[in-house]
C-alpha cells in the first residue's frame, strides 16, 4: 500500500541487495542507499548459489531468488513504524536435482504470494542405473535361456552395457519439464510446492497475467514455435486420459485420439525459414491498458528479433477463464535481453548486441492483413493429424507449427517509432591499442563491436 518503491538486486556471488533512492533537496538524484544486503552464498559464483533468477510478488510482499540448480530462497518484505523497508530471514524452497529456467511472481490479488517456476528435475542416476542394470540382467537371462534351448552360447557383456546406457538415456528422456507453483503462507511463514503441470519441452521463459479481480491469472510460457497458457485450474492430460475422441483418419477410418487440453498457439514464421527449424521465443512482457488497467496484452520476441502481439481471449461471461490465444506479427526489432513497457506506454529494448533503444507505440491494434495464428487453428491441426500422437509429441515438432502458422517478410517499423537510443559497445569482439592515425601524440583504442548488421568499429 506504499507509494514508494525499493529496488531488489540479485548477484551471482550470493547477495540480495535492497536499494532505496533518496531525492536531494535540490531535486537532483544521489547514489542509492543500501537498506539491506543479506549474504547467503559463501562459495562465489556457482550453479547452486541463488542469484541467477529474481522475481517479486506484484504487491511487493515478498521476493524469490533462485539458483540455476536446486536452491530457492523467499524473503518477506515489510515496513517498520518509520516506513523503512525491513527484510525477514530467508525461507527455503529447495528441490533436489532441479534445474530452473525462469521464475515469475503471480498476480493473485491479496491472497498468499505465489511464485511460478519453470523447472526440470533430472532423474537420480544411481536409481536409473540400478533399474537399467536390472532390466539388462532380465534381458540377458531371457537371451541365455533361449540360447540354451537352441544349443548356442555367446557373450552378453556388450549387450548388457548397451542396454544399461539406453535405459539410462530413456529414463532421462521420459522426465518432463514442469511449471510449478510455490506458495508462501504468510500465516505459517512457510513455502510449499502447491501445483505442478507438464510444460513444453523447449519452454524457456515466463510472463504472469493479471489476476485476482483484474484478470484470469496464470502464466504465458514461451518456447520453440509455440506460446502456451498454463494455470492450475486447467485440465491436464492425466485428467483427460479417459476422455477419448474418435477422429477421422487419413484413410477414412476412425481412430481414437485424446481430447485436446492445451491452450497453445503457433507463431507466424518468416517465409524463407526452413520448416524443420524451430523459432525460439526469448522474452515475453505483459502490459495493461485502459484507464482502469482492465485490458492487457503481451509482447513476445523471438531469437530473430520478430515481435508478436499476443492477445489473451477470455470468456465473455467469466473474465477469469481463458478460452484462446492469438499471435500476430507486430514489428521486427533488435534481439533484446528483455522487454520492458513503462506505465506511459514506452517500450525499452535492452539489446543483446549493439545500442539499446526506446520506442513509442504508434498504435496497438495490428492490421487485418498482418500474419496471425490462433490457438483454435493449432487445435484443429492437432485433431486433423493422421498419426495418433499425443499433444506433447505433436507440439514438439517444428514441421507441425510450420504447417499451421502463416508466413511473412520482415519490413520496416510500422507500429513503433524509435525516440531515443543508448550507446553500447557490447559485445567487444576485438581491441587494438596503438598510434595508427600517424599524426596523433597519444595512442588510440580501436574496438570491434556488435554482430552482423549492427556491428561497428
Amino acid at each position: 500500500g506504499s507509494d514508494r518503491d525499493v529496488l531488489a538486486v540479485g548477484a551471482d556471488g550470493g547477495h540480495l541487495t535492497v536499494l532505496d533512492y533518496e531525492p536531494c533537496a535540490s531535486g537532483s538524484g544521489q547514489p542509492p542507499a543500501v537498506v539491506h544486503c543479506p549474504l547467503f552464498g559463501h562459495t562465489g559464483c556457482r550453479r547452486g548459489v541463488p542469484g541467477q533468477y529474481l522475481s517479486s510478488d506484484p504487491k511487493g510482499r515478498a521476493v524469490m531468488i533462485s539458483a540455476v540448480e536446486k536452491r530457492k530462497f523467499v524473503y518477506v518484505l515489510n515496513r517498520d513504524a518509520g516506513g523503512r523497508p525491513t527484510i525477514a530471514s530467508p525461507l527455503e524452497a529447495h528441490r533436489a536435482r532441479t534445474v530452473v529456467f525462469d521464475t515469475v511472481g503471480l498476480d493473485n490479488g491479496y491472497d498468499n504470494p505465489i511464485f511460478a517456476s519453470l523447472e526440470y528435475q533430472y532423474p537420480d542416476m544411481d536409481d536409473a542405473i540400478a533399474a537399467a542394470e536390472a532390466s539388462a540382467a532380465a534381458a540377458a537371462a531371457s537371451v541365455s535361456s533361449s540360447s540354451d534351448s537352441s544349443g548356442k552360447t555367446g557373450s552378453t557383456g556388450t549387450s548388457n552395457s548397451n542396454s544399461t546406457a539406453s535405459a539410462s538415456s530413456a529414463a532421462a528422456t521420459r522426465v518432463e519439464k514442469q511449471l510449478a507453483y510455490y506458495e508462501l503462507d504468510l500465516g505459517l511463514n512457510h513455502v510449499s510446492r502447491r501445483f505442478a503441470t507438464p510444460a513444453h519441452r523447449s519452454a524457456c521463459c515466463l510472463a504472469a497475467l493479471p489476476g485476482g479481480a483484474d484478470g484470469p491469472g496464470g502464466v504465458l510460457v514461451g518456447g520453440e514455435d509455440w506460446i502456451e497458457y498454463l494455470h492450475e485450474d486447467m485440465p491436464t492430460a492425466e485428467s483427460a486420459g479417459s476422455d477419448v475422441m474418435d477422429v477421422e483418419g487419413g484413410s477414412g477410418s476412425s481412430k481414437p485420439k485424446q481430447k485436446p487440453t492445451k491452450i497453445i498457439c503457433a507463431l507466424p514464421r518468416r517465409s524463407l525459414h526452413p520448416s524443420g527449424r524451430g523459432v525460439l521465443i526469448t522474452s515475453i512482457v505483459v502490459h495493461r491498458t485502459g484507464k482502469k488497467k482492465a485490458k492487457f496484452f503481451a509482447l513476445a520476441q523471438t531469437e530473430y528479433g520478430d515481435l508478436y502481439k499476443v492477445t489473451i481471449r477470455t470468456d465473455p461471461k467469466d473474465k477469469t477463464v481463458v478460452i484462446g490465444l492469438t499471435a500476430s506479427l507486430f514489428d521486427t526489432l533488435p534481439v533484446a535481453n528483455g522487454l520492458n513497457v513503462s506505465k506511459l506506454g514506452m517500450l525499452f529494448v535492452p539489446a543483446e548486441f549493439g545500442d539499446h533503444a526506446l520506442y513509442q507505440f504508434l498504435r496497438i491494434d495490428v492490421d487485418d492483413v498482418a500474419p496471425t495464428c490462433t490457438s483454435e487453428q493449432s487445435t484443429e491441426a492437432y485433431l486433423a493429424q493422421t498419426d495418433s500422437a499425443d499433444e506433447m509429441t505433436y507440439y514438439g515438432k517444428s514441421e507441425n507449427a510450420a504447417s499451421v502458422a502463416g508466413s511473412f517478410v520482415p519490413t520496416a517499423l510500422k507500429n513503433l517509432r524509435r525516440v531515443a537510443k543508448a550507446d553500447s559497445l557490447a559485445p567487444v569482439t576485438d581491441v587494438i591499442i596503438g598510434e595508427l592515425a600517424g599524426n596523433e601524440v597519444s595512442p588510440q583504442i580501436y574496438a570491434l563491436c556488435g554482430r552482423g548488421p549492427r556491428s561497428s568499429l
